[in-house]
């Protein structure tokens, strides 16, 4: 291969890695468009996580991050009121939230900025000023779905 053909190759890897990187972390804007369920959302589809409610987020402030949700046990009891179900997906530049500390999900993460939203997905600090993607809570026995 000549220098000149290689050089030319690898500015097209270059570029294709820059360009994934960048998608990584957003590029999506401020505000990009609801997920999955549109606003106020739950949407059909697939269920996006379930859990074993004897087993775990047994008790009032437990949390878990897994399947593109946040899970937020807000109240005891068994029951959808209980809990708040929303997209783990940042609205300001599309990182995965941090976590559930203090009453609020944080968004600590490089591109994040600091934004935290309440446990119902409503902006508690920005710079995010769109909600996070709301989801349906619902129980059966020990099984909660978020669909």
């Amino acid at each position: 291969m000549e220098r000149r053909d290689f050089l030319s190759n690898m500015g097209i890897t270059l570029a294709m890695a820059c360009t994934a990187g960048l998608a990584a972390c957003g590029g999506k804007g401020d505000d990009p468009a609801p997920g999955p369920g549109g606003p106020g959302g739950g949407g059909g589809g697939a269920d996006k996580l379930t859990v074993n409610l004897a087993t775990q987020i047994q008790n009032v402030g437990d949390s878990i991050i897994s399947g593109g949700v946040v899970l937020i046990r807000l109240a005891a009891g068994n029951v959808p009121a209980s809990f708040s179900a929303v997209t783990s997906t940042c609205t300001h530049m599309g990182c995965t939230l941090s976590g559930y500390n203090g009453g609020l999900i944080e968004c600590l993460s490089a591109c994040g900025h600091g934004s935290k939203f309440n446990p119902n997905g409503t902006v508690a600090n920005g710079p995010a000023t769109a909600a996070l993607t709301k989801y349906t809570v619902t129980i059966s026995g020990t099984t909660l779905t978020v669909k």
